[in-house]
């Protein structure tokens, strides 16, 4: 009978990323992916885990900082001090070149961690009945279909396997690593870790669990949740046991409002304050030209409740009378108007105000703008 093994599964933390969307809030970001590589070594220190498996794109390219490649030596020494083995396989960031930096660290820390390469694709853990592969990307598309060369194998061992690639969803591109979720169940392994993706997500399939860890820290501005990694448990006779551990920090809030003056969209926004959120607010609707929201005061009133504030305006001003009528008669959007005006004129007065607002909406979406409806 085969002891219980655990493990740590992340990937995409891409350290040294540059976060150029952040403005002057970039350089916390990437001082914060330092402290997320500190904290999933601490983390599996503290789980006691047998093993640690990177997925790729622990890099954000090939030539990192001098800071950055310090941070993952050192948490990669403390791994080992442990015992820990730790796992690595190159992804469409750091793909594993003879002069990148994964094949450069390989050669200065040897006994460090195991690099999984063209010549390298199996590791047999040295104490326990635990047989790993992985197939590290020589460039964004090669191998185009990684898990083709992921198979279990005779033996009675927990096997697993490690890729960095996109589930294909649809036609998939031509330009990257992909997989179906045929090719996860083909595999026949207990457990493979994936990379790429940068959301958490389930992609068993078969008698394969498999898993993308997602991001374990925010990379791009459009990551809702914190990152998280997984905790790993395999016990024979049971299904395996996966855990998502939140070790992130920023996270994205979105926000739209429409029509509202600015000291509502001020009170709406700052019901979400939070000083790691990411505020992403849609501006949208149409205003007397007196009224249109002024975008960078809100901007300013708002940065201090929150890390970053990224504003879209969508906002328009009301078309006077006078315009109205200068659009001919003859023409689809003069008809519009003369036709709802005419309606006007037959409605109540309780009528009237929707139908003043119909007519603006329907002018705005006639020239082509984009408005939402009134709440």
């Amino acid at each position: 009978m085969k002891p219980p093994i655990k493990f740590l599964h992340t990937a995409d933390l891409h350290l040294g990323a540059k976060f150029v969307g952040l403005g002057g809030r970039g350089k916390e970001q990437r001082l914060r992916l330092r402290e997320v590589m500190q904290d999933i070594t601490a983390l599996a220190l503290r789980e006691q885990v047998d093993m640690v498996l990177l997925a790729g794109d622990m890099f954000d390219n090939n030539t990192p900082s001098r800071e950055s490649i310090q941070v993952f030596q050192e948490s990669l020494f403390k791994l080992a001090g442990a015992r820990i083995p730790t796992l690595l396989i190159g992804g469409t960031h750091d793909p594993c070149l003879e002069q990148g930096v994964l094949a450069q660290l390989a050669r200065q820390s040897p006994g460090q961690f195991i690099l999984f390469g063209p010549e390298n694709r199996t590791w047999n853990h040295p104490g326990k009945p635990v047989t790993v592969q992985g197939v590290s990307l020589l460039a964004a598309d090669h191998p185009r279909r990684p898990l083709a060369n992921l198979r279990r194998t005779p033996g009675p061992e927990w096997q697993i396997g490690m890729a960095h690639a996109s589930l294909e969803v649809g036609s998939g591109s031509e330009r990257e690593a992909a997989f179906t979720s045929a090719d996860v169940g083909e595999t026949q392994l207990d457990y493979l870790a994936l990379g790429h993706w940068h959301r958490l997500r389930d992609c068993s399939a078969g008698e394969t669990v498999c898993w993308y860890s997602g991001s374990p820290e925010m990379i791009a501005l459009d990551e809702g949740e914190r990152g998280s990694v997984l905790i790993v448990s395999l016990e024979e006779g049971k299904q395996a046991e996966v855990q998502a551990k939140s070790v992130g920090r920023r996270f994205l809030v979105k926000l739209s409002v429409d029509g509202q003056a600015e000291d509502k969209i001020l009170r709406q926004a700052r019901a979400l304050a939070d000083p790691d959120a990411v505020l992403d607010l849609t501006l949208t609707g149409i205003f007397p030209p007196q009224d249109l929201p002024d975008l960078d005061s809100l901007r300013q009133q708002m940065e201090s409740d929150f890390f970053f504030v990224r504003l879209h305006s969508a906002v328009f001003a009301e078309i006077s009378p006078e315009q109205l009528s200068a659009y001919p008669e003859n023409t689809v959007l003069g008809r519009f108007i003369r036709l709802v005006q005419e309606r006007k004129e037959q409605a109540d007065l309780k009528q009237q105000p929707e139908l003043d607002q119909a007519l603006q909406l329907g002018v705005a979406m006639l020239t082509g703008r984009e408005v939402a409806p009134w709440s």
